[in-house]
């Protein structure tokens, strides 16, 4: 007879929670964003929009001029589908369709006239004679829908068009900002007390009288200086001038007359060159009155 075998040992008992994988958080519908979005407006559009664009998952709508375009595009349907006065259901319908128009923009085989078709169709399956729930409208709700696309979309389905077919150039351009921070205050224990401030004015007052002074004098000291200076400079011309003149004028009569000779001959040489001049000046006139007269 065989030995009997030992039964496996049994697993410990799993803890409480332990393995079990935490569910996944659902994801909210497009009227409970909505909903959301106009809650938040009134108190805080830009973070409002911040919001509604994480919530559809537009990135960098600040940045993307595209998905900026896009966000806003959203942003203006539903503010839209609030003032015209309509529930969420019909604000989710009108956002479906806002979707719609975009990716018909994005969509390079689409006409203007094509694009047009489905946005009536898009509407004219949602017409209802009687106030409905559930996202439809009426034929006087469908023609004011009618006119805010109109206007929003197809009066520049071009600018749309050209902007979601075609690749855009993205600058970015880095800043940096410096932020000055004030100095800290002293402790309120270091402060002056009544008297002591009093004084310390006493003395911040002498020593600014002290250094106006001290600057006065030093300005006069200054100009002093100067005017010393300038009468140096007078004193040493006036013994230049006084020296080159003793230097010119003549010590004996043989350099008197020498002197006296020379001067003459100059003023005689200066009036000869000024005769001489103007007897050129008659003898070219004539020549040139005879050329004249010979012609």
């Amino acid at each position: 007879m065989p030995p009997k075998k030992d039964p496996p040992p049994e697993d410990p008992p799993a803890e409480e929670g332990e393995g079990e994988e935490e569910p996944e958080p659902t994801p909210r519908t497009v009227e409970e964003i909505l909903a959301a979005f106009y809650q938040a407006q009134p108190d805080d559009a830009d973070l409002a929009s911040a919001s509604f664009a994480e919530e559809l998952e537009i990135d960098n709508p600040t940045t993307d001029l595209r998905n900026g375009a896009k966000l806003d595009f959203l942003v203006n349907t539903a503010t839209f589908a609030r003032d015209a006065g309509f529930g969420l259901a019909q604000a989710s319908y009108l956002h479906a369709v806002a979707l719609s128009l975009l990716e018909i923009a994005a969509d390079e085989k689409m006409s203007f006239d094509n694009a047009e078709k489905k946005f009536q169709h898009a509407l004219v399956q949602r017409v209802t004679s009687l106030p409905k729930e559930g996202g439809f409208f009426t034929v006087d709700a469908i023609r004011v829908v009618s006119q805010h696309f109109a206007v929003g979309f197809f009066m520049h389905f071009k600018l749309f068009a050209y902007m979601f077919r075609n690749e855009q150039n993205l600058l970015q351009h880095e800043t940096v900002k410096y932020l000055e921070t004030p100095f800290a205050f002293k402790k309120l224990v270091d402060a002056y007390t009544q008297q002591a401030w009093e004084a310390k004015k006493v003395r911040d007052a002498e020593a600014a009288e002290a250094e106006k002074v001290r600057l006065e004098e030093e300005a006069n000291a200054a100009a002093e200086e100067a005017e010393k200076i300038k009468k140096e400079e007078l004193e040493q011309e006036r013994i230049r001038r006084e020296e080159q003149e003793a230097r010119r004028r003549p010590k004996t009569l043989d350099e008197a007359v020498e002197h006296a000779v020379r001067e003459k001959l100059k003023l005689e040489r200066a009036a000869l060159e000024a005769e001489y001049a103007a007897r050129e000046e008659q003898l070219l006139t004539k020549i040139a009155a005879l050329e004249e007269h010979m012609k």
